[in-house]
């Protein structure tokens, strides 16, 4: 299994409003609205290029530590609002696990599996990972 990482996102208030925002371990810059939004893009983004990289067979980069990150932050950007720790999760390979539930329970979840058309993981992996995302 890919370990997970945990990098650093340094936002700084843009001056037309909003944020940008940068992680200094990597080439990733992006920008949002809201400090939520922001947050949520740069995340999204870090995902996107770590399975990028993982595609190309490219190593991650090593994560900064909290003392270290603040000697990659550039001086002309201006001074950081926030750094915040985004962790990351490398694709891995796909991997079997046992299940134990009760039969009528596993019928109705092949049920409506069946009725979108999915299999049984794919149903149980969005649905867990939906819940993760409300939770």
């Amino acid at each position: 299994m890919t370990s997970k990482r945990t990098y650093f996102l340094a936002i700084y208030k843009a001056k037309e409003g909003g944020y940008f925002c940068k992680f200094p371990d990597w080439n990733i810059v992006d920008q949002g609205e809201t400090l939520e939004e922001t947050i949520d893009n740069a995340s999204k983004l870090l995902h996107f290029s770590a399975e990028c990289r993982i595609a190309d067979n490219l190593a991650l980069p090593e994560p900064s530590s909290g003392d270290d990150i603040r000697d990659k932050l550039a001086p002309e950007d201006g001074e950081v609002f926030c750094l915040v720790p985004v962790t990351v999760y490398p694709p891995a390979k796909t991997e079997r696990i046992n299940l134990t539930l009760r039969g009528d329970i596993l019928a109705r979840i092949d049920d409506f599996a069946k009725k979108k058309h999915w299999s049984r993981s794919k149903l149980m992996v969005n649905a867990t990972l939906t819940y993760m995302q409300e939770a």
